[in-house]
């Protein structure tokens, strides 16, 4: 469980930001999009990959997060898409023979954007919150993750822009 737990944390990483650029006063948000780097020297916490490239497009109405990361058990790619509208979006991902359907929500509290993800896996639900952060040169990008079931954890992500 601890394993699957890590894995599906690991697709979801990407999932924090899917919309990472809504409606309202997004002038004074910070711009998430590009090609960023895991930097693992500064990662740390419950299913942090040993490598990830996170590239993040968008539209006026929908983002989308391409990502491809080492793990124990090999390469992994996830493609996730959110609409920028604030609302609710269902992405669905498979890992180890399992299909999970993942609802996030998504909100910004100043210029952190905070995303709420939740998930049924194996009978339990998980509840994960990401504040996702952008240093004021826009060259690293901080994701703060907090899981609180079916397993209690936390990461703090550190990446690079490309």
């Amino acid at each position: 469980m601890r394993r699957l737990v890590s894995t599906l944390f690991a697709l979801t990483t990407v999932a924090a930001t899917m919309a990472a650029q809504a409606p309202v006063h997004a002038a004074t948000h910070p711009d998430l999009t590009g090609t960023w780097t895991l930097d693992p020297k500064n990662s740390a916490g419950m299913g942090v990959p040993q490598a990830m490239t996170l590239r993040i497009t968008k539209d006026a109405k929908l983002i989308t997060f391409a990502k491809a990361f080492a793990t124990p058990g090999g390469e992994q790619r996830s493609l996730l898409m959110a609409k920028l509208d604030g609302s609710a979006t269902r992405n669905t991902l498979g890992t180890q023979g399992i299909t999970v359907d993942f609802d996030l929500a998504a909100s910004w509290d100043g210029p952190t954007l905070v995303v709420k993800t939740t998930a049924n896996v194996a009978g339990q639900t998980l509840n994960q919150v990401d504040r996702w952060t952008v240093s004021a040169d826009g060259k690293t990008l901080r994701q703060d993750t907090i899981i609180t079931s079916p397993q209690s954890g936390q990461a703090k992500l550190t990446f690079t822009r490309q």
